[in-house]
């Protein structure tokens, strides 16, 4: 059952949520030596990137990831790794233990297998890791990640990444985590802001609608938490 927290701007929400990551950074790190953290593009890493300075983590651990990823250059401005760097990485006082990047140069497919063996490289030996930490945003029309509604890879479950080629919103070609890895993490955010949201997060929250991708995000065993501003969760009763 998700739990939700409701914020009165970006700025007490980005706090907050900067504090989770800490918290979940230590726990994951004192019990198998590491923290594996996924972030989402749009307006997220500017979120965590106003706070991130704000708490202390042992960043030497970090793995990071990256939830999907625009297929584009990483110095391009569609680039989710370019937004992370500029918003978060650059702000963080040393350097993270590894970070898993996209390599564009290989075919879209390609890149996405790739990505998938890097990402499995953490962990040696098991089916589906159990990422610690996926920080997730949430489009208007309810799609997370690069997984948009009535698209076939809502019901990926060979793949841990997959790849699309024909996204509704611009660019077209991308990489993206699938359900069978999202719902395997120890602990999903989602972070949402703004009064565009609100109706779907109605009808997610409140009317358990499952029509909608983020919707279909249920973790097995992890913690889910929805952290919404004003104007995301003006709609909630």
């Amino acid at each position: 059952m998700a739990s939700v927290r409701q914020f009165e701007d970006k700025a007490s929400l980005g706090q907050d949520l900067c504090k989770y990551i800490a918290e979940k950074s230590s726990q994951a790190i004192q019990d198998h030596g590491f923290f594996t953290i996924g972030f989402s593009g749009g307006s997220l890493p500017s979120i965590v990137g106003n706070s991130i300075q704000q708490v202390s983590c042992d960043y030497g651990h970090w793995q990071v990831l990256l939830c999907d990823e625009r297929y584009v250059s990483l110095d391009d401005k569609e680039s989710n790794y370019n937004a992370y760097k500029q918003h978060i990485g650059r702000k963080l006082p040393t350097q993270v233990g590894g970070e898993i990047i996209l390599d564009y140069s290989l075919p879209l497919e390609a890149a996405a297998a790739d990505y998938e063996k890097k990402l499995r490289s953490l962990y040696p030996g098991v089916s589906i890791p159990s990422l610690d930490l996926l920080l997730l945003g949430m489009g208007p029309d309810g799609h997370t990640c690069s997984l948009f509604p009535g698209h076939s890879l809502l019901t990926e479950t060979s793949s841990l990444v997959s790849f699309i080629s024909d996204s509704p919103k611009p660019p077209p070609q991308r990489i993206t985590l699938t359900y069978p890895i999202i719902n395997a993490a120890k602990s999903v955010a989602f972070v949402c802001t703004g009064e565009a949201k609100a109706d779907v997060l109605k009808k997610i929250i409140c009317d358990n609608d499952q029509s909608f991708p983020s919707a279909r995000v249920k973790l097995t065993n992890g913690e889910h938490i929805w952290f919404l501003d004003r104007g995301a969760a003006s709609k909630l009763q």
